[in-house]
């Protein structure tokens, strides 16, 4: 009844090693083996500590451009490009761990523009600058989540009943004891689900937390939840 996407956005994490990969896609971006059955391809490759990451329709044809932070390419983070299959450009605009910011320019299937949507703004680059300092030798995590997220996060009936679905980003901090803290909801989609979110959060056991140099230390963390 519910698929959860779950991604982490610390304050400080590491990357593993990586090298071009390709990988085969069916009709709803998952991850398959046949090329023959495939309907997009996927390359990514790791590049000044993002991987930026190409996906062509089956036949060749441009369909998405863009930048991720993480391994499994879950957070979207840089400049993005979306194409319609006759080569013509959909989208373009910025994602900021996850969210889109800024203004995103869309055309028709024929090229024409369309209205630009906005959404808030990145924050400013000396966050970003004091987020790099503070960076860890590990980060904050908390084993097996996705198991855990799906026996207890409560999907609201009435939510349910009623279609309400999308995915809730919210903040908080993991201090040096693992507890979590100061949790909130940066992005909401219904007060069900954000509600239902917030519950699950404020809710959970301790968390293994970020060590730099030997020493554990708090960890800024953005979870996003998908109810679908």
């Amino acid at each position: 009844m519910r698929s959860l996407l779950i991604a982490f956005v610390f304050s400080s994490f590491c990357l593993s090693a990586w090298s071009q990969k390709k990988e085969y896609l069916n009709s709803e971006f998952v991850v398959i083996e046949e090329e023959s059955v495939s309907s997009y391809t996927r390359t990514s490759t790791l590049k000044d500590g993002l991987y930026d990451v190409t996906i062509t329709f089956l036949g060749g044809q441009m369909f998405m451009t863009g930048k991720y932070m993480d391994e499994k390419l879950e957070m979207p983070h840089g400049h993005f490009v979306f194409y319609n299959q006759n080569g013509n450009k959909e989208a373009e605009g910025d994602y900021h761990k996850g969210m889109k910011v800024g203004t995103w320019k869309r055309w028709n299937a024929e090229g024409a523009p369309m209205p630009d949507r906005g959404y808030q703004k990145a924050p400013e680059e000396a966050a970003a600058v004091k987020e790099n300092s503070n960076k860890a030798n590990t980060p904050a995590s908390f084993t097996d989540l996705e198991n855990y997220i799906d026996k207890n996060l409560r999907y609201p009936e009435k939510a349910i009943v009623n279609g309400i679905k999308g995915t809730v980003y919210l903040s908080f901090v993991v201090g040096k004891d693992g507890l979590v803290r100061s949790p909130k909801v940066t992005q909401g989609v219904h007060p069900e689900l954000d509600a239902a979110a917030m519950q699950f959060v404020m809710g959970m056991p301790a968390w293994n937390p970020g060590q730099r140099n030997g020493s554990a230390i708090e960890s800024d963390v953005i979870l996003p939840i998908s109810f679908e």
